[in-house]
């Protein structure tokens, strides 16, 4: 049973946009496939921009963070096509010219851990916690790193303390970040503390009732219910 409770969008890709990506092709196709032609030439034109830029001999400071800029923009349409390696190089590219800011360094995180989670490579991990915890260091309190580093070493760093107290601080900060109380109510449920895991859902279910109508916000309803429904199922067997 406990497989089947949801994690919502949890584990591997942390992008909700894929989601939506996805049934925005199944809708309007022809919309998709010129959206995806005006990508592609974005793409290019930053191509396009980086070789010029990278043809100067003498890179003085304004070339340098127009190259961080350029390289960090391609590595984030990279991300977002779930192109795993090409958003690496990019990234380090960026860093390379000096782009080493919060952004850079969680999206290097997010790069390694996608990736490492398609090939099952420890390396990736280490490299991804490496990256979320500069991140951190960078910008302490960054939600995003702080969500891909606690579902990181929850799943695969064998730190699941660490990821607990990481996605309890996040919770805590920030009640409306309702992604991070699904995992929260994950961790617990798969450490066996069932009470605090329905406690967490139950909370969660009486604020939803809160934000107003949307596609997003029923399903996280639908979902929260069915956690419920199965938790309490499994105490009442016990």
């Amino acid at each position: 049973m406990k497989k089947y409770l949801s994690l919502i969008i949890i584990v591997a890709v942390i992008l909700i946009i894929s989601g939506i990506n996805q049934a925005f092709n199944l809708v309007h196709c022809n919309m998709r496939r010129d959206y995806k032609t005006m990508e592609d030439r974005t793409i290019q034109n930053i191509k396009d921009k980086i070789a010029t830029l990278e043809k100067e001999d003498i890179k003085d400071t304004t070339t340098t963070r127009r190259l961080a800029e350029q390289y960090a923009l391609l590595g984030r349409l990279y991300i977002e096509r779930k192109l795993w390696d090409q958003a690496i190089e990019c990234y380090l590219s960026s860093e390379k010219y000096g782009g080493n800011g919060a952004a850079v360094m969680y999206a290097l995180g997010l790069a390694y851990a996608n990736r490492g989670y398609d090939r099952s490579d420890e390396k990736d991990f280490e490299q991804a916690e490496s990256y979320y915890r500069k991140s951190l260091e960078k910008h302490p309190g960054y939600e995003d790193a702080m969500y891909g580093l606690a579902v990181l070493l929850y799943y695969h760093r064998n730190n699941k303390e660490e990821a607990l107290n990481l996605m309890n601080e996040l919770v805590s900060k920030n009640s409306a970040n309702y992604i991070a109380r699904f995992a929260l109510g994950r961790f617990y449920y798969e450490n066996g503390d069932l009470q605090r895991s329905l406690q967490i859902y139950q909370q969660l279910q009486q604020d939803l009732e809160k934000p107003p109508k949307s596609e997003i916000i029923n399903q996280y309803r639908q979902e929260c219910s069915a956690n419920i429904a199965r938790i309490t199922a499994e105490l009442y067997s016990k």
